[in-house]
């Protein structure tokens, strides 16, 4: 694996160009693991060390089961050799498995201390403050100005109970443990493996359990008294299951503090509890048994029960911290609704990490937004390139076919040829188009009968005497085309009921709609009213017949003029303007 270097040492080009290697040559761009947390990841490896023992174990969070780790004990611990086998054994039992990552979860238990915050800060709203003040800078927090910041670890612990002196304290663990937690970490670099560490307290942890497995007595208050080899946390609890204190104290080589009893019974004063139940967890495997005894003896009055956390067979019953921390990774609400449990699981107080992996080492490697944004511009890349190809290889192709085409091998000498023949035809063209115009079908006589013969209809009531059409050129010199006017005159006589029908024919509508409909029968364009640049105009003119001689109906004769009231004038004109598409060429064919 590569060494990077960290950003600030780095120009802005060299930091890209370290994003791109880690992402090339690292599993950060495609791993979610590397930016989860520990309890979050499917395959987790709980280390519990308590002085005299430390056990291990394997939690399948997709299966909720949980199997033995490997061997762990404080030798290997401090054999380098050793340690690597250990964990080489971790992650092959994670790659067995099919896991993209190991989350290991150190649960310190065989150190606690409390240090108080200073007086002057007793303002509940500055807790997430003081939370992140803990981490970066504890001196300014803690009470104790001897204290040296880089000794230990500290996280800041709330007390949510009303009425306290306090409204949080601080938690302190050594860094006994760091060297061991940066060897995973640095085995997971080299292996490009993730391998998220989280180092928990034990008694945090367990104090966040206990909302799920004590029966408290309603409106009372009580007293966790945590057993583990090499101390004894006190947790109290006010009336309403909210924590008013947290006391420690070590066992200094014996199996029980020496003023165990006289520091209960002081505390209870303090706080003023009146008969506490006293809940007794005994979280080890050596712890002092006779202890509860020893308790309802001299706490008569307090109820006195030893707790012991039912599990899976692989966890025994005095290491509940396991099983408290992967529950809380699901989320699931405690069974006593205190604010207090509520806080602690939701806030993730009791999951503090004492151990992170130090800003420094974080901020060589790109966070995940970033790796997605270099992910998306490597895509990008690679997308121009491959368009860059296809537009060049579309351009080759394309000269290619040109050069291939017979245009290419044309000549210029063949070009007047061409261009010779191209005249030819044009002249021809031109024609055949003059031609063509001076053949349109303006005015044929089958037509004009067509249209007399519809205007006329047998037994219409209509008798015509005369017709003539006749069709003539408009004299317009110097114009290419000249436009041309057609009239049509008929005489003859009607009776009274083709007296309607001729005062249609008079308007524009009714000589309008008889043209479009000769027009459509023959296939005539010459007929077109609303085409072109033309106008139609007719004129009706009806009088009496002078020479009518009433009969009755059915003596009349059609063809005898006599027997028409009225006798009718019929004049028709429409004339084409030199722009119709009609008009007559009148200059000299070509």
């Amino acid at each position: 694996m590569p060494t990077f270097q960290h950003p600030a040492s780095l120009n802005a080009f060299q930091q890209y160009r370290q994003a791109c290697a880690i992402q090339r040559t690292t599993s950060r761009a495609g791993n979610p693991a590397w930016y989860q947390e520990a309890l979050s990841l499917n395959l987790q490896l709980h280390i519990r060390a308590d002085g005299f023992s430390i056990s291990t174990w394997y939690y399948d969070r997709r299966k909720l089961q949980w199997s033995a780790g490997p061997a762990l004990s404080h030798e290997i611990l401090h054999d380098i050799a050793k340690l690597e086998s250990f964990i080489a054994e971790a992650l092959r039992h994670a790659r067995a498995g099919g896991a993209n990552g190991l989350g290991v979860i150190l649960h310190i238990a065989d150190e606690f201390s409390t240090t108080e915050l200073k007086p002057e800060l007793d303002n509940p709203a500055s807790l997430p403050e003081l939370r992140a003040t803990a981490v970066t800078d504890p001196g300014a927090i803690l009470e104790d100005s001897s204290i040296q910041a880089d000794q230990a670890s500290w996280r800041v612990l709330p007390y949510p109970a009303a009425g306290g002196q306090a409204i949080a304290t601080t938690i302190a663990v050594s860094r006994q443990y760091a060297p061991f937690i940066e060897l995973l970490r640095e085995v997971g670099e080299k292996t490009n493996f993730p391998v998220v560490t989280h180092a928990l307290s034990a008694p945090l942890v367990v104090i966040m359990g206990l909302g799920d497995v004590l029966a408290i007595t309603p409106g009372k208050p009580f007293v966790a008294i945590l057993q583990y080899p090499w101390f004894t946390a006190l947790a109290f609890f006010n009336e309403h299951a909210d924590l008013r204190l947290v006391r420690t104290l070590q066992h200094r080589g014996l199996r029980r503090p020496t003023n165990f009893r006289n520091a209960l019974a002081t505390t209870n004063a303090s706080l003023e509890f009146i008969d506490p139940d006293l809940f007794i967890l005994p979280l080890g495997a050596n712890v002092d048994t006779t202890l509860a005894a020893d308790l309802e003896a001299s706490f008569t009055g307090c109820r006195v029960e030893e707790i012991l956390r039912d599990g899976p067979e692989a966890v025994p019953a005095w290491s509940p911290e396991p099983l408290i921390a992967a529950k809380a990774g699901h989320a699931e609400a405690p069974a006593i609704a205190s604010h207090t449990f509520q806080i602690l699981r939701d806030d993730k107080w009791a999951l503090q990490n004492f151990l992170p992996t130090p800003d420094s080492v974080l901020e060589i490697y790109p966070n995940r937004s970033e790796m997605r944004l270099l992910r998306m511009l490597r895509f990008a890349r690679a997308a121009i390139i491959i368009v860059s190809i296809l537009c060049a290889a579309y351009f080759a192709f394309g000269a290619l076919d040109l050069v291939r085409r017979p245009e290419w091998a044309f000549e210029p000498s063949q070009a007047d040829a061409a261009q010779g023949r191209l005249a030819r035809l044009s002249e021809e063209r031109k024609k055949a188009e003059h031609w063509n115009n001076l053949l349109e079908d303006r005015s044929k006589a089958w037509t004009s009968m067509e249209s007399l013969s519809r205007m006329f209809p047998e037994k219409g009531g209509m008798l015509v005497k005369t017709y003539s059409h006749i069709t003539k050129a408009d004299g317009s010199p110097g114009l290419a085309k000249v436009g041309f006017t057609k009239e049509w005159r008929l005489t003859g006589f009607a009776r009274d009921e083709a007296l309607d029908y001729l005062n249609t024919i008079n308007t524009r509508e009714g000589i309008s709609a008889h043209f479009s409909e000769i027009a459509r029968i023959t296939g005539s364009s010459a007929y077109l009213p609303n085409t072109g640049n033309r106008t139609l105009v007719v004129n009706v003119r009806n009088q009496e017949n002078g020479a009518f001689k009433p009969v009755p109906p059915e003596e009349a004769d059609d063809s005898d003029t006599t027997t028409y009231p009225f006798s009718f004038d019929l004049t028709i004109t429409q004339r084409f303007e030199a722009t119709d598409p009609m008009a007559i060429n009148v200059a000299k064919a070509p």
